[in-house]
Order: C-alpha cells, then sequence, then structure tokens
C-alpha cells in the first residue's frame, strides 16, 4: 500500500514532534529519546514511510551511504573484509552500498563516477587499480567526497591503507630459517601484480637477514591453471613429490591453496612437517581445524578496516601524503617444525 505520508515534515505533523526529532530518530542519530524512536520508526513502519536518501542528499550534499568498490570476491577472499567493512561503518551510523565490477579500470572509473553521482559520504575502493588521475578519482575529488583504498592494486598516488605483505614475508622466512631451514618454494609470488611484487620484495630482504642466496635457494613457481586454489594447490602436489629431496619448506599464496597442496602430499604419504613445512596467507577460519593445524600470515583484517573509516573521518584526510602500512601477524601452528635430520646440519 503506497504511504500516505509524502515527507518527514508530515510525518513530524501527525506525531506532534518536530522534523527534526524525526530525521534523526529515523537515521539512527543520537540525541532523541528511546521511546520518541520508537514510536516514530514504528508509525514510519506501519505507515510504509521511507525517507528519501535522494532528497536528503541534495539538501544536504551528502547522504549517510559510503559507496565500496569491489574487485571478484572469491579471487580476493574478501568475505571478511567486507563483513567488518559494513559493521564498522554502521557502528557510525553510515550505510555501505557495494559495486562488485570485473576487474578493470573502465568500470571501476563507471562506478565511483556514479557513487560521485549519488553524493555518497565517501567511498572505499578495495584492490583498486586506478590513481589520482582518474576520471572516476576525479570525479569523487570534485565533489570533496573522500576516497580511500584499501589494499591497491596500484599503489601509486591516492590515501590507502595497506597490509604490509613485504614484512610479512620477510618474517614467513626468518621463521622457517630459525627452524633450520636453508631452501623453499615460493608458491603464486607474480612479479606482474602489486602484491606480488611486495611479498617478493619480502623475501629478498628475508634473505639479506639470513644470509640466504635469493636466487639459489628460493624457487619461485607459479600457479597452475585450475579451477580454483584448492585445485591448484593438489596439482602443484604432484610437481613438488619429484623434488621433494631438495626443499623442504613451502609458502603458499593463500591458505587454500596451502590446503589443497596439504591435502594430495598427505594422500601421497608425505609427512606433515616432518617432511615438509607450510605457511599459508590470510589465516583463514578453517587453519586452527586442518590436520595438522596450518601456520599462517593473519592480515589483521579488523584493524585494516578500522584504520580505513578512521581515515575517512579525518577532516584532513588530503594532508595525507604516504600510504599507511598495517603489519600482518604470523600466526604459528603446527604444519611448520624443522627440516629432516639430514638436513638439520646444512648452512
Amino acid at each position: 500500500m503506497k504511504s500516505s505520508i509524502r515527507s518527514t515534515a508530515e510525518l513530524a505533523r501527525r506525531l506532534g514532534v518536530s522534523r527534526w526529532t524525526v530525521s534523526r530518530a529515523l537515521n539512527g542519530h543520537a540525541g532523541v529519546n528511546a521511546d520518541t524512536v520508537a514510536r516514530i520508526t514504528k508509525t514510519a513502519r506501519q505507515l510504509g514511510f521511507a525517507p528519501s536518501m535522494l532528497g536528503r542528499g541534495l539538501r544536504s550534499g551528502r547522504t549517510d551511504q559510503v559507496g565500496i568498490c569491489l574487485p571478484d570476491l572469491v579471487d580476493y577472499f574478501l568475505t571478511a573484509k567486507i563483513m567488518r567493512l559494513q559493521q564498522t561503518l554502521q557502528q557510525q551510523a553510515l550505510h555501505p552500498l557495494l559495486q562488485i565490477i570485473d576487474n578493470t579500470v573502465e568500470t571501476e572509473n563507471a562506478a565511483l563516477e556514479r557513487f560521485a553521482a549519488m553524493r555518497c559520504a565517501s567511498v572505499i575502493g578495495i584492490a583498486s587499480r586506478l590513481d589520482e588521475k582518474s576520471p572516476g578519482v576525479r570525479s569523487l575529488a570534485s565533489a570533496g567526497i573522500p576516497f580511500i583504498r584499501i589494499d591497491p592494486l596500484n599503489v601509486a598516488g591516492g590515501f590507502s591503507v595497506s597490509t604490509d605483505r613485504r614484512t610479512a614475508t620477510r618474517e614467513a622466512l626468518i621463521h622457517l630459517h630459525q627452524l633450520g631451514h636453508r631452501r623453499l618454494i615460493a608458491i603464486g609470488f607474480s612479479p606482474d601484480t602489486s602484491y606480488g611484487r611486495q611479498r617478493l620484495d619480502g623475501l629478498r630482504a628475508g634473505c639479506r637477514t639470513a644470509g640466504w642466496n635469493f636466487r639459489s635457494d628460493i624457487s619461485l613457481w607459479e600457479l597452475p591453471e585450475a579451477p580454483d586454489d584448492f585445485s591448484a594447490g593438489a596439482a602443484l602436489a604432484e610437481i613438488y613429490l619429484k623434488n621433494r629431496r631438495s626443499v623442504h619448506a613451502i609458502l603458499a599464496l593463500n591458505d587454500r591453496v596451502a590446503m589443497g597442496l596439504m591435502r594430495n602430499l598427505q594422500a601421497h604419504g608425505v609427512v606433515i612437517p616432518d617432511e615438509v613445512s607450510l605457511i599459508g596467507y590470510d589465516n583463514t577460519e578453517f587453519c586452527p581445524h586442518a590436520a595438522p593445524a596450518l601456520t599462517s600470515i593473519d592480515p589483521q583484517v579488523d584493524l585494516l578496516i578500522e584504520q580505513a573509516v578512521k581515515m575517512l573521518a579525518k577532516p584532513d584526510l588530503h594532508s595525507l601524503k604516504k600510504p599507511f602500512f598495517l603489519k600482518p601477524l604470523l600466526v604459528i601452528r603446527d604444519s611448520t617444525a624443522s627440516p629432516p635430520k639430514a638436513r638439520r646440519g646444512k648452512k
């Protein structure tokens, strides 16, 4: 049924309260008695009335929506980030508006331009490919809408909050070195991506600290074509079985690759971690339940999201010149141990 109430002013007159009171109550803002809020929201619901976001945006120049531009949810493993981002924004009386793109700069630019036209309060881009000269970014800047990037693929320019993949990878290598390993296989660290280059820099830094030779002690394996990361890991296990006498430590692109690798190695009788140590990335919820429990790098998603939202609230956001890097946490579990006895004395 169509509502007979067409504005907050009409609803306010019907209830005998001010328009200010109705507006704050319906938008979840503080300063209104709880009983009054309940009465206003109940009446609005009964009448089928909802305030116009467009009208509010035209009056104030902003809505209470935050545009969020997302790449492929599976490839980038974004479930935890999205959930945490939604919770954090709602705590600030803001509402997320999600736009999933097809991983091209054209669709990302178009999404940002739509957010600007909708007068979003702010915009967040995850794994953004854009820089400050991109049309979508310029449209937000022209409208005075803050734009923050979380883990951008293009690290040049703009305001960003990122996981410090370089430090994370370095610490993983140092952990293996302290256990007695002197060589490792790194899976999926592509120099063609920003994330991959950061991880490779971390391996080089770890080699310098531990006294390894990057060229001879690090084997870089590409991910094979496969339906998913679990299948890719399983396929890599077949390759590893042909070389398992030479390297006894593996650092995988993510936990899914690590799990696929672990399961197939175990199916062939390889004992983890007695014969090979294995480290994943993302510290997903299944890591503690693997057998053995999987050592993994935790990107500290909660802290990453909180920092991004905090930066959006800064009145001097444009004064920030450098990206903010958050140090991940290496969560050591049962999948890493000293190498086989035959390897322990080798330097």
